[in-house]
């Protein structure tokens, strides 16, 4: 296993396109399904078959699984089957990306991959689940993230509190890193389209593959296009990494170096604009450290009220 993370408008969407195109590899679109089941399953050790079915249940009401991932809950069920009352929570979640990689003609694939910003604040959690699992972190100037975000209709739409939620979602990586030196990799997105090939060919070794020039060619046979990630269907234009510049106001870029310049210079991003907050900022500070908190939150509640919850998000965004 291994997890494609880093904090959402930042080439993850682009990244597990071109990381797919190896035929040793597959790697699932975005679905919540483990962090959404770990606190009522992961330290349950004997399944009944009744366990198993109420584990289907629950594990459909991420319905991504569906509608990005094309299962169902009786290829699921049958794949289940094969796995003995004995069996950990992670191998079971990993039978359903295997069902995924069969039904998408990598049913031989080496490497099971799961492209998920959220699970950027989970990677402890997940490490923990899968000791061998390799993570490939993505970050993005704050800069061009916050623009990118402002273009779209899902998160907060300030500035100050996307700085926050940018902050949070990328703070914790370079710690992490220091404990697990050899399962994590930062890439730089800058880098994935300004030096394509080399920051690919460094991403193949960590993964253990060998690197194929059919990974440039990624967006030939792109899946789950939308209109936030319809990119994935061109070839890399570099430009595109430093296409921010000149489009950010020197307050709101004061604003962002105010919030988060202290992990943005840890990633080597840095300004000659003096950071500072006015009044709007700090209350869009408050309300990114409330929706921060209300996402931490959320999956400390019953599945059945999250999974509500979720559905009336994606629903109103038009994420699903």
């Amino acid at each position: 296993m291994f997890f494609i993370t880093g904090r959402g408008r930042s080439g993850t969407w682009l990244l597990q396109s071109i990381l797919d195109t190896h035929p040793e590899i597959c790697v699932a679109p975005e679905a919540l399904f483990i962090i959404h089941l770990y606190q009522k399953y992961s330290h349950k050790k004997v399944w009944t078959e009744k366990q198993k079915a109420v584990f289907i249940d629950d594990l459909f009401s991420e319905k991504k699984l569906i509608d990005w991932w094309q299962l169902s809950p009786e290829s699921v069920g049958a794949l289940l089957e094969q796995h003995p009352p004995e069996t950990d929570f992670s191998e079971l979640c990993k039978a359903v990306y295997h069902d995924y990689a069969s039904r998408n003609d990598k049913a031989d694939a080496r490497l099971l991959g799961d492209k998920n910003p959220e699970y950027s604040i989970y990677i402890r959690r997940l490490a923990r689940l899968y000791p061998d699992a390799k993570f490939i972190h993505l970050i993005r100037d704050p800069r061009a993230n916050i623009l990118s975000y402002q273009n779209v209709d899902f998160d907060v739409n300030d500035v100050a509190a996307l700085s926050y939620r940018w902050k949070k979602y990328n703070e914790g990586v370079l710690d992490i890193q220091q404990i697990l030196p050899d399962r994590i990799l930062v890439i730089h997105y800058e880098n994935l389209l300004t030096d394509t090939q080399a920051t690919l060919e460094e991403m193949c070794a960590f993964l253990g593959v060998e690197f194929l020039p059919e990974l440039l060619e990624f967006y030939k046979d792109a899946k789950n296009i939308f209109p936030w990630n319809h990119k994935i269907t061109e070839a890399i234009d570099p430009k595109k990494a430093y296409a921010w510049q000149g489009k950010i106001s020197e307050k709101d870029e004061a604003c962002i170096f105010k919030i988060a310049g202290d992990v943005a210079s840890r990633f080597d991003y840095t300004t000659s604009v003096s950071p500072h907050l006015n009044l709007k900022n700090r209350l869009g500070l408050l309300i990114g450290q409330l929706t921060f908190f209300l996402e931490k939150l959320l999956f400390k509640l019953p599945l059945r009220i999250r999974s509500a919850i979720l559905r009336i998000y994606r629903k109103r965004t038009k994420v699903l």
